[in-house]
């Protein structure tokens, strides 16, 4: 069974680019694509995707605003906010909207790959799910059972994305 994830992002090239890289995940499924905010929480509750990846600067409703709607009907489904902007004091406000993760759109890929699996393993954990599938990278020192994990390229960054 793949995990179903929700793209939200006004850039449609970042909205692309981000499907593509979750798309090479075997078990991993980009269920939609939104362009704003509110498509973001209709689409949310139309297909209750395992996990979304959402934009903070959105046409019609902004990323914050967003996840408080989407988790006010599904306060269990996790949350990574991907964004340009300034982190420490954007992450207490994710925080207290409900967001597990921030992350920011400078990342390599590998970091964005680890945030979309520690997001997936929360949920798997909240759902009580015994059959998850994505492995816990959390805590890995080893480069190379890393680059076994997630199959990325060695020369990759390996800095671990911000856990609320």
């Amino acid at each position: 069974m793949a995990y179903r994830i929700l793209i939200a992002d006004d850039q449609e090239m970042v909205r692309k680019m981000l499907r593509a890289l979750l798309e090479t995940h075997a078990d991993w499924q980009v269920c939609a694509e939104a362009a704003n905010g509110l498509e973001a929480v209709e689409k949310a509750a139309e297909l209750k995707p395992d996990a979304i990846i959402l934009d903070l600067a959105m046409p019609e409703m902004d990323g914050l605003h967003a996840a408080r709607e989407i988790l006010s009907n599904s306060p269990t489904l996790p949350i990574l906010l991907h964004t340009n902007h300034a982190f420490s004091t954007l992450a207490l406000e994710a925080k207290k909207n409900g967001i597990r993760e921030v992350i920011n759109k400078s990342v390599s890929e590998r970091e964005l790959i680890r945030a979309v699996e520690a997001l997936l393993n929360e949920r798997g954990a909240v759902a009580g799910d015994s059959d998850c599938m994505v492995p816990d990278v959390s805590n890995l020192r080893d480069v190379s059972k890393l680059r076994e994990v997630d199959k990325l390229p060695a020369d990759q960054d390996q800095q671990t994305p911000q856990k609320l």
